[in-house]
């Protein structure tokens, strides 16, 4: 497929909204990418992302999973 400059810039432009719910759909396919076993690296370059913002959204996943207490 090919596409223009102009065309390409407006789709990057929307790829890289700051909107919540974008960056949320965005972070979600990220991490069931690499749950499936995808390197960061490869996930970075299928979804346009650096490896930086991928290693903050698995830390953040990961903080936010309640752990478990030990009686």
């Amino acid at each position: 497929m090919n596409i223009s400059s102009t065309d390409e810039d407006i789709l990057l432009a929307t790829l890289n909204s700051k909107k919540s719910e974008v960056v949320q759909a965005r972070m979600a396919n990220a991490l069931l990418l690499l749950a499936d076993g995808l390197e960061v690296e490869d996930v970075a370059e299928l979804l346009y992302l650096d490896e930086a913002t991928l290693t903050g959204w698995q830390q953040m996943f990961a903080a936010s999973k309640p752990r478990a207490t030990s009686l």
